[in-house]
């Protein structure tokens, strides 16, 4: 492959895509990505090329992320229209294939955690998992696509929504 081209899968995960191959996994032959993720390179995921669509979609371009890092602090967090489906609106916006979802859910979840904080509470197991998974594939995401080290991106957004 003569350059290399990055995905987010489905499960939140920032992978390299390794190479194309068919290869007989359920019974028949069909043609797979093999993917290795940023944070295990030596986990492998397969993915059949005709369900590309709707299991992967595109780091986002080195000028998407300086356009989005632009505008961080302008970003609104996600409105969750019903508490009792929380989690469901959660799972919607962060599979919807669009990188601005993920900061949504995080700005919403940091509001959800101070709140909480703030009345002596720790925020629920599941929002807690959402935060991490939300957190790891946007650092991940943003560490592509600007050709940086990932511990740097931290700093990157903090100095983007000004709390150097």
């Amino acid at each position: 492959m003569a350059e290399d081209r990055y995905v987010v899968h489905w499960s939140g995960k920032v992978c390299r895509v390794e190479e194309t191959a068919e290869l007989n996994l359920t019974g028949e032959r069909r043609t797979y990505y093999i993917l290795a993720p940023v944070r295990n390179h030596s986990e492998k995921i397969y993915v059949p090329v005709d369900r590309e669509e709707e299991m992967l979609r595109p780091v986002m371009t080195c000028r998407e992320a300086r356009e989005l890092l632009d505008h961080l602090r302008d970003i609104e967090p996600l409105v969750i229209h019903d508490e009792k489906q929380r989690a469901q609106e959660y799972k919607e916006a962060f599979y919807s294939r669009n990188y601005v979802d993920l900061v949504r859910i995080a700005k919403e979840l940091y509001q959800r955690r101070e709140k909480r904080v703030r009345a002596g509470k720790t925020l629920p197991g599941r929002d807690a998992q959402m935060m991490e998974l939300v957190e790891k594939t946007f650092e991940e995401e943003l560490a592509v696509a600007l050709g940086v080290d990932q511990e740097k991106v931290k700093e990157i957004i903090a100095g983007a929504v000004g709390q150097s």
